[in-house]
């Protein structure tokens, strides 16, 4: 997408919802996804639960804790509080996402709000944020603080929950997410997704579930915020 239709979205945009992994982000950067996904397999079977064949060989942590938690409720809350522990340890190695904290910073200072729309858990959130000198720029967190898989993106639970807490319309919003999965809950919740490229694979995948914009940097959308440092106001 060109940079004038992401110029567009950020004009009208009184609220910007960001993902954690990706755009604000990188959480495993210490300990590879992988490695974390098998200590969550390994911890769950050591608590004695049987895994479904899915979970086996999962690389993504999230995916495992959403194998397993349809499973059982226990199982469920056991991948939760056990994912959120993996996730907020991780925290003292996460690397931030070049001009994410310039992004947040900027859109607070300007008058828009910021929100962290997330499937990853609150707690890290939190975590990362107070580490990073972030917390009173981002106005809430919606995050994974359930074992309800079911909420999770690509749903727009998440989404409208945030948009709902902001006491918004969702046309007012504008959401910042890396993967197909958070611009297909951008759409049923309403909301432009712009889609932030942070490989080079990701453009096609991206604009492919039709993203309203597609940028391979957050300092394009820092600079549009600063173009714009009044949001339209709705009618």
């Amino acid at each position: 997408m060109t940079a004038r239709s992401l110029q567009e979205i950020i004009s009208g945009t009184r609220h910007l919802l960001l993902d954690f992994e990706g755009p604000v982000c990188s959480l495993f950067a210490g300990t590879p996804a992988p490695e974390v996904a098998r200590q969550l397999r390994d911890t769950l079977m050591v608590a004695g639960f049987t895994l479904p064949d899915e979970a086996q060989g999962q690389d993504d942590p999230l995916e495992v804790f959403r194998a397993v938690a349809r499973i059982s409720s226990d199982a469920a809350l056991t991948a939760q509080q056990l994912l959120t522990a993996f996730e907020t340890r991780a925290i003292s190695t996460a690397r931030p996402t070049p001009g994410s904290a310039d992004l947040i910073v900027t859109a607070s200072r300007i008058g828009r709000t910021v929100t962290v729309v997330s499937n990853n858990s609150g707690a890290a959130i939190a975590a990362y944020l107070a580490d990073h000198s972030l917390t009173s720029y981002v106005r809430a967190v919606v995050a994974r603080d359930d074992h309800d898989q079911d909420r999770m993106k690509p749903s727009p639970y998440r989404v409208r929950e945030a948009v709902g807490l902001l006491d918004a319309e969702p046309a007012e919003c504008a959401f910042i997410g890396d993967s197909p999965t958070d611009v297909m809950a951008g759409h049923l919740a309403g909301v432009p997704v712009i889609g932030y490229a942070n490989k080079p694979a990701k453009i096609e995948a991206l604009a492919r579930v039709q993203a309203a914009a597609v940028t391979t940097s957050l300092a394009e959308i820092t600079t549009a915020l600063r173009a714009t440092p009044s949001a339209a106001l709705p009618n």
